[in-house]
């Protein structure tokens, strides 16, 4: 072996050592998956690795808004270290870090104070005197995500390139954990919304009628699809009257509020709630309407949602039915003696807009024996099949024509059973909401004996 060998030996198997240290240290770098914990690991290994007096850790902020670029001092590890700990801030560039970020290369400073790069802001914000620093960057396929400081030598020493060297191997291993952890937390948010979105769910679903209130002379059913965990289409069968005194009625209620979501969930429970509790008093349904709407228009003011309605009332025996439309597209009537469909229109506008607007009463003299009513939200006819074309309202209308001798259930099956061969596999973009009212065979014939 040489003399320069042999005076080589000592520094190699010192760099070995600590290349062997850096490793092992590594491995505690990336055992944790919580971000905090991740980003203190990196910082006290690399302060062990390198035999530093202090350290800190800078990541870029990536969030929009007046401060996405800047580095945020994140971990700081050392004296003086408690102010550093607040989110103090360098803009883009700024400093050594700043430097660094923006070259994504390490530096090097033997004396710091030498060096036209290094902000003196920091130690006059501290107290703290920097003399050598080591600094790199930690980049994630290509992207920078934040700079790591290394400061003073412990014993008076500095920093070299050899610790430049280790330092920038343990970055690359943090910078991996960093993701890694960013990404775990963000799966454990998603989780939680999930399992909120899922609660939220269950709770609109118990929230809409299980079955229509018993009234003879009709047969009514109902469903409802949201095309997100939780929807904005609204469905429910609200009883009035005293069935022993022969005043029984009941109310079919169909609405959609705009959008889909939490949002559109919330603000169709809030209708639910009115609706239930206008029905306390007496009214007609134009009055039941305009009330719930005045309370509507002043929570609602000026978000730019508003909920559509059809509310239909109708009577035992089926003699008369009487309905009001806010801004919802018309019911069908369906005459299975004449094969004529009848639109439902009237005057309207939704709910939450105007307080001050006055809904009519609009009257179906009689319903003929076996006639169906079919009250729907644009889920079904705005629906687009595999070739981009809506289902339709004339095919909407062939489906009920085909099943109209079926039970009132049987025929919501039918439509829906229709609409999914349509859309052969495509996702549905909106909520989808049926209500099917039938009269019986013969329902005005036991009136008139």
């Amino acid at each position: 072996m040489t003399a320069s060998a042999c005076a080589e030996a000592p520094r190699l198997a010192e760099r070995l050592q600590a290349l062997t240290r850096c490793f092992a240290l590594s491995r505690l770098v990336t055992e944790s998956l919580e971000l905090s914990e991740v980003l203190e690991r990196i910082m006290t290994t690399s302060r062990q690795a390198l035999g530093a007096e202090a350290s800190s850790l800078l990541l870029v902020d990536e969030a929009p808004g007046p401060g996405q670029g800047q580095l945020v001092f994140t971990v700081a590890q050392g004296p003086a270290s408690r102010d550093l700990r607040s989110g103090f801030r360098l803009a883009p560039g700024e400093g050594v870090a700043g430097w660094v970020a923006k070259e994504a290369r390490p530096v090097l400073l033997v004396d710091a104070y030498a060096d036209p790069r290094f902000n003196r802001d920091v130690d006059r914000l501290t107290g703290y005197r920097t003399r050598s620093m080591a600094c790199v960057p930690l980049s994630y396929r290509g992207r920078v995500i934040g700079v790591a400081q290394c400061i003073n030598k412990e014993g008076g020493g500095v920093f070299t390139e050899d610790d430049i060297e280790i330092f920038s191997l343990l970055a690359a291993q943090a910078a991996v954990a960093i993701v890694n952890a960013r990404l775990h937390r963000e799966a454990l948010v998603k989780q939680r919304m999930d399992f909120d979105m899922e609660l939220a769910a269950g709770v609109q679903q118990s929230l809409l009628p299980r079955a229509a209130p018993p009234l003879p002379g009709i047969d009514v059913a109902g469903l409802s699809l949201s095309c997100d965990a939780t929807g904005g289409d609204y469905y429910d069968f609200l009883p009035r009257g005293d069935a022993a005194a022969g005043t029984a009625t009941l109310l079919a209620v169909i609405g959609d509020v705009t959008g889909h979501g939490v949002q559109a969930a919330l603000l169709m429970t809030t209708v639910r709630a009115f609706l239930r509790a206008r029905l306390l008093s007496p009214g007609a349904p134009a009055d039941i309407v305009g009330d719930v709407n005045r309370l509507l228009a002043r929570d609602m003011g000026d978000s730019g949602r508003f909920m559509t309605l059809f509310l239909l009332e109708i009577g035992r025996g089926s003699r008369e039915a009487r309905y009001v439309r806010a801004g919802h597209d018309p019911a069908l009537l369906y005459d299975p003696r004449s094969g004529a469909f009848t639109e439902l229109s009237g005057r309207g506008i939704p709910l939450g807009i105007d307080a001050d607007w006055r809904y009519e009463d609009n009257v179906v003299p009689a319903l003929a024996p076996g006639a169906v009513l079919v009250l729907a939200t644009d889920g079904i006819w705005e629906a687009r099949g595999p070739s981009g074309e809506m289902y339709g309202k004339d095919r909407l209308r062939r489906a009920v024509r085909r099943a109209a001798g079926c039970d009132a259930a049987g025929l919501a099956r039918a439509v829906l059973a229709d609409l999914d061969g349509f859309l052969a596999g495509e996702p549905r973009h909106d909520d989808v909401t049926l209500v099917v009212i039938k009269a019986s065979a013969g329902a005005g014939e036991k009136e008139d004996a």
